[in-house]
């Protein structure tokens, strides 16, 4: 039975079915409900940011969207070090990581106004390949100037200390 279970837990990440009053069945289910908890914690304190941006754009003299600023609220606290990259990391790499699945309504809305797109088919398809080679260019040189300042940034953080 030994030999089985020890085949069993090998294969793709499958693990021995532990039995509820073992050890360490409960240090696993206690490191999964701390994980899940601060995750919890993190998607609050970006739910909260968010809604804080939605606030405040609504007083702002200009028309501006609350989830950009929002994200420009993140983008201060976190760069003011008033909130930490730690305290909000693992819900925004989550967050990340299925960003697709946040373009499904909007794709599904759009496939329902095919009828009205029809007609400027070619200045939707130019529209979308001259703001993808836009959106290119600006990500390639803000990458080499991002590039460039970090080095020189380097040289002179290494001169100053020999």
């Amino acid at each position: 039975m030994e030999q089985l279970n020890d085949a069993v837990s090998g294969v793709s990440g499958c693990a021995y079915a532990s039995s509820p009053d073992d050890a360490s069945w409960r240090a696993r289910a206690g490191r999964a409900g701390r994980r899940g908890a601060r995750f919890a914690a993190q998607l609050a304190i970006v739910v909260a940011v968010y809604a804080a941006g939605c606030a405040l754009a609504s007083v702002l003299p200009i028309h501006l969207p609350g989830n950009i600023v929002g994200m420009v609220l993140l983008l201060v606290l976190l760069g003011t070090g008033l909130l930490k990259a730690r305290h909000v990391g693992d819900a925004c790499d989550c967050l990340l990581d299925n960003m697709s699945l946040f373009f499904i309504p909007a794709g599904v809305a759009i496939l329902g106004c095919v009828s009205l797109l029809e007609g400027n088919a070619a200045k939707f398809a130019l529209v979308c390949v001259v703001t993808t080679v836009l959106v290119f260019l600006a990500t390639s040189y803000t990458v080499m100037l991002v590039s460039r300042l970090l080095a020189k940034h380097n040289v002179s953080t290494t001169d100053g200390e020999a």
